[in-house]
């Protein structure tokens, strides 16, 4: 910059350097699979393996290579999107069948949030109050429990109570025990409280446990089976109250009836207290207080389908809670059924699922683990996403046929499926499956390795950048391997490794690694590295966010001399982290001539020259006479 003093004097000036962006430590993988619970066709991102089972259920043997994919890959790095696949005859959970006779349960599919705005909340399927918020067969172990009223939560029974000392029968004189009381609720006899287990008839109740000390005429109070999880019984929500109406808010409570999400029979998954039935009730806050805005909120468990029937509930506090009563005087439990896991997803559901990477504006993912697909998905996700996006890495595996217990034909079973898949520097191919522990179904199974090699470029990302090679003794390990499928001979690796299919083998001592570093294609290319693919995948996606700020600024030497500075010091970097050896940038109007200006456009060319992995060693060990000076021998 120039001086512009005229008189003697100091001139000072500040410059901000543009910031150097770099992506490391940030890579996020994103795989699709069967899973038990969860969102279906919704991409949610996970961070770690706990956060897996939270969102989508721990497996069974239907799914456990899915899970376990999607498990490995976060074993390396924090950062996974997961799209659960959908299958024929998936299920939701329901309330009850359509003829509202009772808890039977129908199932119904809602997918996801996306599907249930748009077609369920407005109470449209007519399948009960409730469904299981996510399909699967996991749902039908879920008990919705709703207390409308404080006479629901507690009351007094009418008639005169008789239960003998030891006894389990309580026999109620002159009472409608059938219509006060409910199986699971609490009654308290003579200071003892025991849980109801059977109602018989409308004098006659079973309890759980028998009555120590007994009692003739007694008063007897009936507690909600939940009574003890809320602090008080509901009543009126201040904001009804202030508008002048009564009788809105209620309890629900969301149970492990059957055990099986929790493994205990009877945990109590969710609470929602005094919440109302008002459609416009608002909490302190300002937030929505309406029963249904809560569920569809917070809970991770149920979704609303429609109110209970012969209620007002819904309607606003100026039309439905003045005088009017909305409030039944016992509590109504939900048992759900009809959840289903479904089948298997066919190779169009899974590539389905896969599409929802294929937009790189929504998702921002470096790798994509494929699990165990066919060829025919594979070769799709390539075509209609790696190779549009341009800034994936798609991971895959040979068969499980290919490999597991096919001693001697491993290498021509793989060949043989290398062939069906299309080629592409966006593709790593490994050529192995592991054997691994299944800590939830206390058993191995063997799971393709191809989560574990984008682990172990997500790893390198975090240790190193992306443009280092992730293979090697030192970077390439894998992780949680029993044992291999098979272990390819050095004659072996070389026959894969021709055909750019790199080899994963154990040795003792050293572990088991991944053992090349190539991209799935056989022409002459630098690309036909990933360290290589994986640098211009970096440096595209910077230097073109970038190239971003440039849009719709005006086209002269002044524009393009700041673009020149702001990635200058960006590529200078990536060469001091050896990514690449040389560079040189062209922006001026040697490339943009008045032509080039006049039509708006901008150019600018970036010649890079990526450095190499070393992928052979040669090694000259000479024994040297004693009679020979080493300096001759250096010389």
């Amino acid at each position: 910059m120039a001086i512009n003093l005229i008189s003697p004097g100091i001139q000072i000036t500040e410059v901000d350097q543009p910031p150097v962006v770099l992506t490391l430590g940030t890579t996020a993988g994103g795989t699709a699979g069967r899973f038990r619970w969860g969102p279906v066709e919704k991409a949610v991102l996970v961070q770690s393996e706990s956060d897996l089972v939270s969102k989508f259920g721990a497996p069974n043997a239907t799914n456990a290579v899915d899970f376990l994919v999607a498990a490995n890959y976060i074993a390396y790095s924090p950062n996974l999107f997961v799209v659960r696949q959908d299958g024929a005859n998936l299920l939701n959970a329901t309330a009850e069948d359509v003829t509202g006779s009772g808890n039977t349960g129908v199932g119904l599919l809602v997918k996801n949030d996306d599907v249930w705005e748009a077609s369920y909340s407005s109470g449209s399927a007519d399948v009960g109050p409730w469904a299981a918020k996510y399909a699967g067969a996991l749902g039908n172990s879920i008990q919705v429990s709703t207390c409308a009223s404080a006479a629901a939560f507690q009351s007094t029974l009418t008639g005169t109570f008789t239960v003998g000392a030891g006894s389990t029968t309580v026999v109620g004189a002159g009472s409608s025990a059938n219509t006060e009381v409910n199986v699971g609720d609490f009654l308290v006899i003579a200071g003892r409280s025991i849980k109801v287990a059977s109602v018989t008839n409308n004098t006659h109740i079973t309890l759980e446990s028998a009555h120590i000390t007994g009692a003739t005429g007694a008063t007897v109070t009936r507690r909600w089976e939940y009574f003890s999880q809320f602090d008080s019984a509901p009543g009126t929500s201040t904001f009804v109250s202030d508008r002048g109406g009564s009788g809105d808010e209620m309890h629900i409570a969301v149970v492990d009836k059957g055990g099986t999400i929790t493994g205990v029979v009877g945990t109590l998954l969710e609470k929602f207290q005094q919440v109302s039935k008002a459609v416009d009730a608002k909490t302190d806050t300002g937030a929505s207080n309406y029963y249904k805005d809560v569920i569809a909120n917070r809970s991770e468990f149920i979704r609303w389908m429609d109110h209970e029937s012969a209620t007002n509930w819904g309607g606003s506090t100026s039309t439905s809670f003045t005088g009017a009563t909305n409030s039944p005087t016992a509590p109504v439990s939900y048992r759900l059924a009809g959840g289903a896991d479904g089948s298997t997803p066919t190779d169009t559901q899974k590539i389905t699922a896969f599409n929802l990477f294929a937009n790189k504006s929504n998702i921002a993912i470096n790798l994509m683990p494929m699990g165990a697909v066919s060829a025919t998905v594979i070769n799709t996700v390539v075509a209609d996403i790696a190779e549009k996006r341009r800034d994936i890495m798609v991971c895959v595996s040979p068969e499980y046929s290919d490999v597991v217990n096919q001693a001697g034909s491993e290498v021509t079973n793989i060949l043989d499926f290398a062939t069906t898949v299309d080629k592409s520097t966006y593709v790593v191919f490994d050529a192995n499956w592991k054997y691994q522990y299944d800590k939830y179904n206390d058993t191995y199974v063997y799971v393709p390795c191809n989560a574990d090699i984008a682990g172990v470029m997500a790893r390198t990302d975090f240790t190193q950048a992306p443009w280092n090679s992730p293979a090697g003794y030192t970077k390439g390990t894998l992780l949680n391997v029993t044992k291999l499928a098979w272990n390819p001979s050095e004659s072996e690796r070389d026959l894969l490794y021709k055909q750019s299919i790199n080899p994963i083998f154990s040795q003792t001592g050293r572990g088991t690694v991944l053992f090349g570093d190539k991209t799935f294609i056989l022409r002459g290319t630098s690309f036909n590295r990933i360290n290589v693919r994986r640098l211009f995948i970096e440096l595209q996606k910077t230097i073109g966010d970038f190239a971003g700020n440039v849009l719709f600024d005006e086209n002269n030497e002044s524009t393009r001399t700041n673009f020149v500075n702001t990635i200058e010091p960006y590529l200078r970097s990536v060469q001091a982290q050896r990514g690449i050896t040389e560079f040189r940038i062209v922006c001026d109007t040697s490339n943009n001539p008045d032509t080039v200006v006049n039509a708006n456009e901008f150019i600018c060319d970036i010649f890079v020259r990526p450095t190499s992995s070393v992928n052979f060693i040669q090694l000259n060990f000479v024994s040297v006479r004693g009679s020979v000076s080493f300096n001759e021998v250096g010389a």
